[in-house]
């Protein structure tokens, strides 16, 4: 997979570099906890008492969690300061916030399409296993 999603994340709020990836790593474990927790709503509401149904439903949280965060990185050039659409868009925050010769990141776009095509299906691959194993997890304990 090209994208680098600690990175991405990261820099929203340091320039490229060290910093950006431990940042990037802190606030991609705190959303993976909260989602953790909403999957595990789901699965309560959907009253899973199985490791199998967690398995299933899961699955289908985590297709629809990849899908709403792979909408949500269509729109990440509205919000992140070191993206190359971003200063395309605003020629003003050209180089971003700091330094005017700062390294910009390219866009992922819409589901990661701006990136290999592998590197989408990774991307919902991945958050299906997330779902899998919150439902696996969840299901052995309900």
């Amino acid at each position: 997979m090209k994208m680098n999603l600690l990175l991405l994340i990261g820099t929203m709020f340091a320039p490229v570099g060290a910093a950006a990836y431990g940042v990037g790593l802190m606030v991609h474990l705190m959303m993976s906890g909260v989602f953790g927790l909403a999957h595990g709503a789901l699965l309560e509401s959907a009253g899973v008492s199985s490791i199998g149904a967690g398995v299933g439903y899961g699955a289908l949280f985590g297709l629809m969690h990849g899908l709403a965060a792979g909408a949500a990185l269509g729109m990440m050039p509205m919000v992140h300061p070191r993206l190359k659409s971003r200063a395309a868009l605003t020629p003003a925050l050209a180089g971003g916030p700091g330094r005017p010769d700062e390294e910009l990141l390219e866009a992922p776009g819409f589901f990661g399409l701006n990136y290999p095509l592998m590197t989408t299906m990774g991307f919902f691959a991945l958050h299906v296993m997330f779902g899998v194993i919150v439902g696996m997890v969840y299901g052995a304990w309900a």
